[in-house]
């Protein structure tokens, strides 16, 4: 049997191969780099003790609409889903304690009076109080929340 030989047309199917190969690990290694870069920025610039404070107290689902007032604006970040009854929400994501590429989604709010964060595992309620700053953190599903002592700056 006779030895093809090695010609461009025969060549350049692997040589696109090789090129696609290689494009898919450069973005694959781009894009991992620029995530932790992402979550070291926002984990600096979360203020000392913002995660730390006082917790919110936390109300079942009938005490929640026993209040009545309920909560007027809704926002969805990291499939998670906020709503608070007044003030600003800024929410990122920061290093989770778990080390490798654990992140923890992190929203702070100015004066919420009450949240309700729903995730995957459920819906949660929390009542800060008016005019109390609060801070959301979830870890694995779970919120938890917080009025922080040093409140953000919004």
């Amino acid at each position: 049997m006779a030895k093809k030989k090695w010609t461009v047309g025969r060549a350049f199917p692997l040589m696109m191969l090789a090129a696609v190969v290689v494009g898919v690990i450069v973005l694959a290694v781009g894009s991992h780099l620029r995530r932790a870069t992402i979550i070291e920025q926002s984990t600096a610039s979360l203020p000392a003790g913002a995660l730390a404070g006082e917790p919110c107290a936390v109300l079942t689902k009938d005490e929640y609409v026993a209040r009545g007032a309920k909560a007027k604006h809704a926002f969805i970040t990291n499939d998670i889903r906020y709503e608070r009854r007044y003030g600003h929400a800024d929410c990122s994501i920061v290093k989770g304690g778990g080390g490798g590429n654990d992140f923890v989604p992190v929203c702070q709010f100015s004066g919420p009076a009450q949240l309700v964060v729903t995730t995957g595992k459920g819906a949660y309620y929390f009542a800060p109080g008016t005019g109390r700053p609060a801070t959301v953190a979830t870890h694995d599903g779970v919120p938890t929340c917080v009025i922080p002592k040093v409140a953000a700056k919004f």
